[in-house]
C-alpha cells in the first residue's frame, strides 16, 4: 500500500547517519512524562467498510478523514529506549454511503527505539500492540449484518509501526510527532458474514505535547542538563 511505502521510506530515511545535535536531553532518562496527542487517521483495508448492500445506498466513496485523538504515557529508559502506554479514539465517515461511521478506540503498549537526529528532532522506530475496539454506526446506531444480525461492533487484538521524532519546547515538556500504520486481528467471520469480516488496516499521523516528570520527586523544574 501507498501509505505503508511512505512509513517504509521514511524509517530508511531516519537511519542515515544524523547531521544535528540531539533532540531529547539526557535529563529526561528515567522519568515519565504524560500528555494528549492529535491527529488524522484513516483506514486503509476498508473497500467493503464503504459498501451498504442495501437497495437505498450502492457503493460508496473513500473514506473522508477525521480526527484522532490521544492520551499518552511515555516512561523514557535512556536516551535510546522509551516505553508507551496510549488510548484514543478515531473514525473516519463514508457520506457516499449513506454518512456510514467507522470507528475506533485503540489501546496500545509499545517501545520507541532511538535510531538518529534529523533536523532537531529524536527520531525512533516505534512499535506495540494491544487492543481495538471498533464498530460501524448509522445515526448513531450499529449497523447489522445481514447474514447472522450480529452488531458491526467488536474488540480485537492488533499491532503497530511507526516512525516518531521528539524534540523539546521547555526543558521538561516535549513536542512528538508520529506517523504510524495499525493492523487489527479483526477476522469475525463467524460473526460478520456479509462484509466487515477481514482484518483491518489504519494509519495515522499525530503530533502532541509531553510534560516530564520524575516518577521519584513528582513534578520537575530548572534546567536540562546534557545540552
Amino acid at each position: 500500500m501507498k501509505a505503508l511505502s511512505l512509513l517504509v521510506l521514511g524509517i530508511l530515511i531516519a537511519l542515515l547517519p544524523s547531521w544535528c545535535q540531539a533532540g531529547v536531553h539526557s535529563e529526561l532518562c528515567s522519568m515519565g512524562s504524560f500528555g494528549i496527542s492529535l491527529g488524522a487517521m484513516q483506514w486503509l483495508a476498508d473497500s467493503d467498510a464503504r459498501e451498504y448492500r442495501g437497495d437505498e445506498y450502492g457503493a460508496g466513496g473513500t473514506a473522508e478523514l477525521r480526527l484522532l485523538g490521544k492520551a499518552v504515557f511515555r516512561y523514557r529508559l535512556d536516551m535510546n529506549w522509551l516505553l508507551s502506554m496510549e488510548t484514543g479514539f478515531g473514525w473516519n465517515g463514508y457520506p457516499d454511503s449513506g454518512n456510514l461511521v467507522l470507528w475506533v478506540i485503540p489501546t496500545t503498549v509499545g517501545a520507541e527505539r532511538r535510531i538518529g537526529e534529523i533536523s532537531g528532532f529524536t527520531t525512533s522506530l516505534c512499535f506495540g500492540g494491544g487492543v481495538y475496539v471498533w464498530g460501524q454506526r448509522r445515526g448513531g446506531n450499529f449497523l447489522v449484518d445481514a447474514v447472522t444480525c450480529e452488531k458491526y461492533h467488536a474488540t480485537d487484538p492488533g499491532a503497530y509501526l511507526g516512525l516518531g521524532g521528539e524534540t523539546h519546547m521547555t526543558d521538561h515538556v516535549t513536542v512528538t510527532g508520529l506517523a504510524a500504520a495499525h493492523y487489527i486481528y479483526s477476522a469475525n467471520r463467524d460473526d460478520f458474514k456479509d462484509r466487515l469480516g477481514g482484518d483491518d488496516v489504519f494509519a495515522e499521523i499525530r503530533i502532541g505535547i509531553n510534560y516530564y516528570f520524575s516518577p521519584y520527586t513528582g513534578l520537575v523544574s530548572g534546567s536540562a542538563e546534557g545540552k
